[in-house]
């Protein structure tokens, strides 16, 4: 099967150029590309007054089709997005703090489940709750507007399990190609990503 990425470039906030990148079900001709895009933005949009003023999210023109099991490139086509500005007033945290979605999948690779995330920059200080974790100030809009971008997707996103090529030295974990397994839902991390831990 061919997948398709849209991806989208974060700018206007400290560490940024940061990159999102969705993967759908192609070929390019299903037009599922055009789709996610226009779902995606959509849900961007209805973020533009909670996350940081000055911060801009803008989905990339070019939608890239590849071989889920090589992940070689194999078409591209194009998408017309308008940038998402957004407005959201306060003090911020810091850029390392950010929303994290949770994809999750029925798929197993390697005797583990497969899951998806995303991370989303420009949280305020107005979103931290005493415990430092995400308020539902910030958390249920997201989540309404998941629900919304899964419900137009209708089946149709993908979390890719990237190929892997084995180390000699570790037979325990074979070489094995990439794999496209079906979003199921999507939900907010009830704590805050740390970007410089990698540890989400």
């Amino acid at each position: 099967m061919s997948l398709i990425r849209v991806q989208t470039l974060w700018t206007g906030v400290a560490g940024s150029p940061y990159y999102t990148n969705l993967y759908v079900i192609g070929p390019l001709s299903t037009n599922n590309g055009n789709s996610c895009a226009d779902a995606w933005r959509v849900f961007l949009a209805s973020l533009g007054a909670i996350l940081r003023t000055g911060m801009t999210a803008q989905i990339d023109p070019e939608l890239i089709e590849f071989d889920e099991t090589t992940g070689n490139v194999t078409g591209a086509g194009n998408t017309i997005q308008a940038p998402v500005s957004f407005t959201g007033a306060g003090d911020v945290l810091p850029p390392s703090n950010q929303l994290l979605i949770r994809w999750t999948t029925e798929g197993i690779v390697h005797n583990r489940r497969v899951r998806g995330r995303t991370n989303l920059p420009g949280a305020l200080e107005s979103h931290n709750s005493g415990t430092g974790t995400p308020l539902p100030v910030v958390g249920t809009p997201v989540q309404s507007g998941l629900n919304a971008f899964l419900a137009t997707m209708s089946g149709r996103m993908r979390i890719w399990a990237q190929p892997f090529v084995a180390d000699p030295e570790n037979p325990d974990n074979p070489t094995r190609p990439g794999s496209a397994h079906a979003v199921e839902s999507a939900s907010i991390a009830p704590y805050w990503a740390v970007l410089r831990s990698r540890r989400d």
